[in-house]
């Protein structure tokens, strides 16, 4: 049925009650010209990069993204690298993780730059691992001296505490001293 006043009518058979009213061109007549140039088939779509900057929400969007972003990498590199570290030229990485009832952690110190072998001489550090149980109490500490002859020294504790959630590392090298931490990986 079409009413000339309201445009297409249609009806639903069960309800009389509900009436939809449709009018193309009345509703087109009050709206934005990009949506009448969008039903006209003149509309363009904006490609590239350019849609990042068409409209302020878009604006405020990006704009958002990249703080985000920021406060992310800023997080991530003030919280998260607590198990490396650096002492008198030589870089430091802690590691725990449990697997089949036992707790291993390994400690890798290795030279920032390589030196030549005919130029470098042995070098000594001290090594206090510790393992912290679930009440924060030394589980297992050992002390170890590693003499540093090649590019890259590791050693490896292992324990069958289970209740290990961290450990902690302090290494003397050259008279410097640092101390690295890191959580079980379960």
């Amino acid at each position: 049925m079409f009413n000339d006043e309201f445009g297409r009518e249609t009806r639903y058979e069960n309800e009389d009650s509900q009436v939809f009213r449709y009018s193309r061109e009345r509703r087109l007549k009050n709206a934005p010209d990009n949506v009448k140039e969008y039903y006209n088939g003149n509309f363009r779509m904006q490609k590239g990069i350019r849609v990042l900057f068409s409209n302020k929400a878009n604006r405020v969007m990006l704009i958002a993204l990249v703080v985000m972003t920021v406060f992310a990498l800023i997080y991530s590199r003030m919280y998260s690298s607590g198990y490396k570290g650096s002492v008198a030229g030589y870089n430091a990485e802690l590691t725990s993780f449990a697997f089949e009832e036992r707790i291993y952690t390994s400690l890798k110190i290795g030279e920032k730059k390589a030196v030549a072998a005919q130029d470098k001489e042995p070098v000594k550090a001290e090594v206090l691992v510790r393992l912290y149980d679930v009440n924060k109490m030394v589980a297992v500490e050992e002390t170890r001296t590693v003499l540093m002859e090649h590019e890259e020294e590791k050693f490896q504790i292992t324990a069958t505490d289970f209740d290990i959630v961290s450990a902690e590392a302090e290494i003397v090298v050259k008279g410097e001293k640092i101390t690295i931490f890191t959580d079980v990986k379960r």
